[in-house]
């Protein structure tokens, strides 16, 4: 039985063996050296222009980003990622989407590559880094609550530097103002002022733009707190709070002031069009306070509405020359964002609220001279009878 078994296998074992040798062309063959033949086993990526490869794709939105061509590298490095969404280079395609996202101007666009970066590989190399574009790209979308967010993330992440603290206190403190939650926005805003102190972080004339957002954080801190003293008309308490405000709003200015040499205009319209929009606030303020009761007659009213608009128009005065300085500011560095577009507005309003109280006081009988030259008695004589003067 064994011996019945062995014959048939040598015969299939000769069999092979000649087929073997007859497909190699025998010995003398092997002389002949083979070219190798390259067989490329990378997927293709099939769109609806192309049908082209993963490295390809890559090479090419690399090269457009590098010489800033940003709708073609937007174009390879979305196709890349909804390609492999959970591929090896992913989370470096989705940063480098970002950034084209960036170049094009659409920050929303970027920021939210940039979450979706962060939410998706929260582990990878570069969700750290994401999370940081993303808190610069809001304060500028103006999303309170997500920036607020964002803040948490970066602060929460065990990896970050003390830069990165710098960028998430400021987001988070910012966010924080802004949605009126001024206690722990202070804490934040001055931890993080605190801490670019220590690190000598924005020590030069060009502030860094971190250092800027905190500045700017403090300006809508102390402007918020400002803003809430309320002017009441009773001659007793009126001064008293006018000046409360007026140092508020000074307090306000100065760092408002300092977040304008940031490295990034932007920041330097947003604070100009603040400083602006403060003194309007102040001067409306001011100008809608009714006329005591003791003003009867329409020439008391007349009179105590030519002094309030006479005696405060400079408030007016310097609003409009902050907003026509942040205008300016916008059309040298081509600047078309909304705070540029608030200004150029806020310009034109205040502009017209100058020759509208002009007119009103012109039709009146009596001269704005005269008025002038009454604020100047009544300011002499309240200085003779204070105490030490």
């Amino acid at each position: 039985m064994i011996g019945a078994l062995v014959r048939p296998l040598a015969v299939a074992t000769g069999v092979l063996t000649a087929l073997a040798l007859g497909c190699s062309g025998g010995p003398s063959a092997r002389s002949v050296a083979s070219p190798p033949v390259h067989i490329d086993l990378q997927p293709r990526i099939v769109t609806a222009d192309e049908v082209t490869t993963e490295a390809e794709l890559a090479s090419r939105g690399e090269r457009a980003l590098t010489e800033q061509r940003w709708q073609e590298a937007v174009n390879a490095y979305r196709t890349l990622v909804l390609a492999e969404p959970g591929g090896l280079h992913a989370s470096e395609y989705m940063f480098a989407l970002g950034l084209a996202f960036e170049g094009l101007q659409d920050r929303r666009g970027a920021r939210d590559t940039f979450l979706d970066l962060a939410r998706r590989f929260p582990e990878g190399p570069k969700a750290r880094t994401a999370l940081v574009r993303a808190a610069t790209l809001d304060a500028y979308l103006e999303d309170w609550s997500a920036l607020a967010s964002i803040g948490n993330a970066i602060l929460g992440r065990a990896d970050i530097d003390a830069m990165d603290r710098i960028v998430g206190l400021g987001a988070r403190g910012l966010a924080r103002v802004e949605l009126g939650d001024d206690m722990p926005a202070s804490l934040d805003i001055h931890d993080g002022l605190d801490l670019s102190d220590e690190l000598h972080y924005g020590a030069r004339d060009v502030l860094p733009v971190a250092v800027a957002q905190l500045r700017f954080a403090l300006g809508e801190l102390r402007r918020l707190r400002s803003e809430r003293v309320a002017l009441d008309p009773n001659p007793s308490t009126f001064l008293d709070k006018l000046e409360q405000r007026c140092a508020g709003l000074l307090e306000a200015q100065a760092a408002y002031a300092m977040a304008v040499r940031s490295a990034d205009p932007h920041w330097a319209a947003m604070a100009g069009y603040r400083v602006g929009e403060m003194y309007r606030t102040l001067h409306q303020t001011l100008t809608r306070i009714a006329a005591p009761e003791t003003s009867r007659t329409e020439r008391q009213k007349q009179i105590f509405f030519a002094f309030m608009h006479v005696r405060y128009r400079v408030l007016l005065e310097k609003g409009l020359r902050e907003m026509e300085q942040t205008v300016a500011l916008g059309e040298r560095t081509n600047d078309s964002s909304p705070w540029i577009v608030r200004a150029r507005e806020a310009r034109d309003e205040m502009q017209g609220a100058l020759a509208e109280e002009k007119a009103q006081i012109d039709k009146m009988p009596f001269t704005e001279d005269e008025v002038k030259t009454a604020l100047d008695l009544l300011k002499n004589r309240k200085t003779r009878q204070e105490p030490g003067k």
